[in-house]
């Protein structure tokens, strides 16, 4: 078994660093890792072929990550897949755990991930609590999104299924996982964090406005009004989520702050 890893970058080159090398000290032994560099002005790709020379390297203009994510595929050798975004970083037990539970007869696995969060200082697990949840995750995925790419792990099969990622600005994950439940139970690899996010002013989760919440309900809206899995009820919770969410009063700075206000408001 050959497992390909993931790393969509823009503008990162010390943190994309140490990603990298949070893949070298995985425990297995046949793992490729490709670096898609998305319009970097940076010196990413100087540094990663000096320290890194084995890692593939694909060149991009700026496409965004799912497109980003979509060119690491096309350009991967691996069986089983693995993302890891540039500021992230995979604990030693991550590709272990994530093998072990596709192991148990799954095409989609995923783990826990710890978030560090530099914006408001209060770290916090995803899935909430650590509690996530194995088989059909559909209905629970239209609730929220419960799990990260940099925690994911799948089959080429179930990636060419779902088409790969979207090319939208923000969400283009959730909407991923969405296409995969679809098709596929998950596995769930354990309690025990795989993955540490890091969650900062220069992260796609930093909202500078609303209007990437927005967008991204409108997205996973319109999905869920093609999917015969869905229903009015589906439709009409996030017709709701979106009025709420362009009538409130409140300034979020991340999107778990959303999540929060959205919890406390017993709307998911």
């Amino acid at each position: 078994m050959k497992i390909s890893c993931i790393i969509p970058t823009r503008n990162r080159c010390q943190t994309v660093l140490a990603a990298i090398e949070s893949i070298k000290r995985q425990q297995f032994n046949n793992l490729e890792t490709i670096l898609v560099d998305d319009g970097s002005s940076d010196d990413t790709l100087a540094e990663v072929t000096s320290l890194f020379p084995d890692v593939h390297c694909v060149k991009l203009s700026g496409v965004g990550p799912g497109s980003a994510r979509n060119a690491g595929f096309a350009a991967s050798t691996g069986d089983i897949i693995m993302f890891l975004d540039s500021d992230d970083i995979w604990f030693e037990n991550h590709v272990q755990q994530l093998v072990k539970t596709l192991n148990r007869g799954f095409e989609v696995a995923y783990g826990v991930t710890h978030t560090r969060d530099e914006v408001s200082g209060a770290d916090f697990l995803i899935p909430e609590n650590g509690s996530g949840i194995e088989g059909d995750c559909f209905q629970a995925l239209t609730r929220w999104c419960f799990l990260v790419p940099s925690a994911l792990a799948l089959t080429c099969k179930a990636f060419k299924q779902t088409g790969g990622f979207a090319s939208i600005p923000c969400g283009e994950d959730w909407l991923f996982f969405l296409k995969l439940a679809v098709h596929y139970p998950f596995g769930f690899a354990g309690a025990k964090p795989i993955t540490l996010r890091k969650l900062h002013p220069g992260s796609l989760c930093f909202l500078s406005d609303r209007k990437k919440l927005l967008a991204m309900i409108s997205q996973v809206l319109n999905f869920l009004k093609n999917e015969p899995r869905a229903t009015a009820a589906h439709w009409n919770h996030f017709d709701m989520l979106h009025t709420w969410t362009a009538e409130s009063t409140t300034q979020w700075l991340t999107v778990q702050d959303w999540y929060l206000s959205l919890q406390k408001e017993k709307l998911i």
